[in-house]
């Protein structure tokens, strides 16, 4: 808890700054052996270490780390913790155990205090969202979902399958499915959907390549596709861009995110910048490992990060996380 009271005595907590993405790791399963969560800084090359003991983690969202806390109470409930702040948010009693997924929304990215999850209750899905305004929790059944983004006070979510390929849209207020919306491309399947202040985004790696190559080395061959909706909802399509300018994309397995270069000394806009991991052949196991990829060269460069990540990948899993205050 040190790195913790640290980082909160080294800011204000009434006006925090923008945090550049960090990566977090966590251990994958209830945490018996290993009860650290990890979080590695870019801008500033440090490791922090936050410890909960006995607790089972499912992954970050908006500041926050989704877990169980097993040996607790008898009552079975998940809680968001902000292991910055030491703050812990509970969610919905109804909200299981089991079959649930925390995701990133992005509906209030600057405080970014506002997590969301998926989960299955029986044969329906439901997305759990907090929202500051009401200052609780909303639920709201919707179709399976891969990625989903909230922009213009809707949810953009992309729904792909043999039958259906497309993008649906649901008002962020009464949780009805308004329309769809063609797919990007033919191709959009390892496919994220993200909100940014000039409009909604859509990338899609490179030639059908998944965002998990098989080897280490193949990292540098990953590269994306990116698209904008435009017309929306008269005329709807997408169009293809060559570059994005000021904007950072942020892509792990789960979700998507930006951010703007300028808000942050150092760094350099029109790039994607993602997680993902890959074998270690002809050594055995695999490791996590972070890409950058530059839209205007068209090329993507391995990012230097600490021995400990991608260290027996199949106990441990990695994702952006951006820290906060609130």
């Amino acid at each position: 808890m040190q790195d913790s009271k640290r980082w909160r005595a080294a800011t204000s907590l009434s006006d925090p700054p923008r945090q550049f993405p960090c990566v977090i790791d966590w251990p994958k399963g209830k945490g018996k052996l290993d009860d650290t969560l990890r979080v590695y800084s870019i801008n500033s090359d440090r490791t922090h270490t936050f410890h909960v003991p006995d607790a089972r983690f499912y992954g970050p969202s908006d500041g926050h780390m989704l877990l169980y806390e097993c040996d607790r109470s008898l009552e079975e409930c998940l809680s968001f913790l902000n292991p910055l702040a030491w703050k812990e948010r509970f969610v919905p009693v109804d909200v299981p155990v089991n079959n649930v997924d925390p995701i990133r929304l992005g509906r209030n990215l600057i405080r970014n205090d506002e997590p969301a999850l998926f989960y299955k209750d029986d044969e329906h899905h439901f997305l759990c969202f907090w929202q500051s305004e009401k200052n609780d929790w909303t639920e709201m059944r919707v179709p399976f979902i891969q990625t989903v983004a909230f922009y213009d006070h809707k949810f953009f979510f992309a729904e792909w399958g043999h039958q259906n390929k497309r993008v649906g849209v649901i008002d962020e207020t009464t949780g009805v499915l308004l329309s769809y919306l063609p797919p990007p491309s033919d191709d959009f399947y390892h496919r994220y959907l993200i909100a940014t202040d000039d409009g909604l985004l859509a990338v899609e790696m490179k030639d059908g390549m998944s965002i998990l190559p098989s080897l280490v080395n193949d990292l540098t061959k990953c590269q994306f596709e990116v698209f904008r909706l435009e017309n929306y909802p008269q005329n709807s399509h997408w169009i293809k861009l060559s570059e994005i300018g000021d904007l950072m994309l942020f892509l792990d397995k789960q979700n998507g995110f930006s951010l703007k270069a300028s808000d942050f000394g150092g760094f350099k806009g029109n790039c994607i910048y993602f997680i993902t991991f890959g074998s270690k052949f002809p050594k055995r196991g695999y490791e996590y490992v972070i890409g950058r990829f530059d839209l205007e060269s068209n090329r993507t460069e391995r990012v230097s990060a600490p021995a400990w990540l991608g260290i027996r990948k199949w106990e441990r899993r990695a994702a952006w996380f951006i820290p906060t205050l609130n």
